[in-house]
């Protein structure tokens, strides 16, 4: 059943990978993605400056487990031409965030109302998602992500094409240097029949152009021939690609 081309926000990339730590399916990871519509031109200035201090003292505290930002650098950005993506452990992602004792303890001598008032005039959160990681290779340093949005019936099918078949060929692309990682992941809210997709993939790069993708399945899944990966895609509707540019992340969490 192919769904209407309606898109609301992305899958946002990275998972554990955007602070790249985890490489496994050890812990349930979240990403909470926030579509951003840029309104003045000091919006990047005040999250990198101002906010992702912040976000490292939350990462710090052990409150979230990474924050980063993303410009859309190809792709529709008539209602995101940016976007944050935070990442939590199931634990993080249910507790209470402080977020004005948080604010209070990187600025102590700044007034939270006039920052949030400017951060207000400078950019209109459109639309929130939130995923969960679904599996993901080692990650490497990365320059962009490139997200893909897929529709799938059989939720269990297509979860073990990706990583059962799928996966063993973006391990070859990243032995070779094409690719810094990849990930899959489920939307978990919203759901419903205006939203066109329940997955996404993300591709992780240095550099931007063609890959060969036929050769890396092949030499990923020795036992399977190419007509038969093909087919393997009819499991889902690729419903829409765009590439994103990363301009700011967090640092790790420093280890006990």
């Amino acid at each position: 059943m192919k769904k209407a081309l309606s898109i609301k926000i992305a899958i946002a990339a990275a998972a554990t990978a955007l602070s790249g730590t985890a490489t496994a399916q050890d812990d349930a990871l979240y990403l909470s993605v926030d579509c951003m519509k840029s309104t003045a031109p000091d919006y990047v200035q005040l999250e990198v400056e101002t906010w992702k201090p912040v976000h490292q003292h939350l990462v710090d505290n052990g409150e979230r487990e990474s924050w980063a930002l993303f410009r859309v650098l190809y792709g529709d950005r008539s209602r995101c031409d940016y976007y944050t993506v935070t990442t939590f452990r199931e634990d993080q992602l249910n507790a209470f965030t402080d977020y004005a004792a948080a604010f209070a303890a990187v600025y102590p001598r700044m007034p939270l109302g006039d920052v949030g008032a400017r951060t207000m005039a400078a950019r209109e959160q459109s639309s929130s998602e939130l995923w969960r990681r679904i599996d993901q290779t080692e990650l490497k340093p990365y320059r962009y992500a490139i997200v893909n949005r897929m529709y799938a019936e059989d939720p269990v099918a297509y979860e073990s094409m990706e990583s059962d078949v799928f996966k063993a060929g973006q391990e070859v692309l990243i032995e070779g240097g094409y690719r810094s990682g990849w990930a899959v992941y489920s939307l978990v809210s919203p759901l419903g029949s205006s939203i066109p997709y329940n997955y996404g993939t993300v591709d992780f790069v240095n550099d931007l152009g063609p890959v060969p993708m036929a050769e890396a399945m092949l030499t990923g899944n020795p036992d399977r021939d190419l007509d038969a990966m093909n087919d393997l895609l009819e499991l889902r509707d690729h419903v829409l690609s765009e590439t994103w540019a990363l301009v700011a992340i967090t640092d790790p969490r420093a280890e006990d």
